[in-house]
């Protein structure tokens, strides 16, 4: 005799999953991460005087600076995609 199988429905995960939390938690601390070091970064090109390490802290805080910008523009669309989901 053949045993029939149950089909079980899947549950629906809701809008506020712990993963879509920790993504924006990451997204957060990885935000001001960088926001942090462009600033230092800033603060350390003002007190520096030698022109090596001026020129080298420009660098660093350009580039701080751009990767948070991007982390900007990323929670700004998963905040975007979050409220027209809704």
């Amino acid at each position: 005799m053949v045993k029939k199988r149950v089909k079980r429905t899947k549950k629906s995960v809701g809008n506020s999953s712990p993963m879509k939390k920790r993504k924006v938690s990451v997204l957060l601390n990885n935000l001001l991460l960088f926001i942090a070091l462009a600033l230092v970064s800033l603060v350390l090109t003002e007190f520096s005087s030698n022109i090596f390490f001026v020129n080298l802290f420009s660098v660093l805080t350009i580039v701080f600076g751009f990767i948070a910008v991007a982390f900007l523009i990323v929670f700004l669309v998963l905040l975007l995609v979050r409220t027209l989901k809704k």
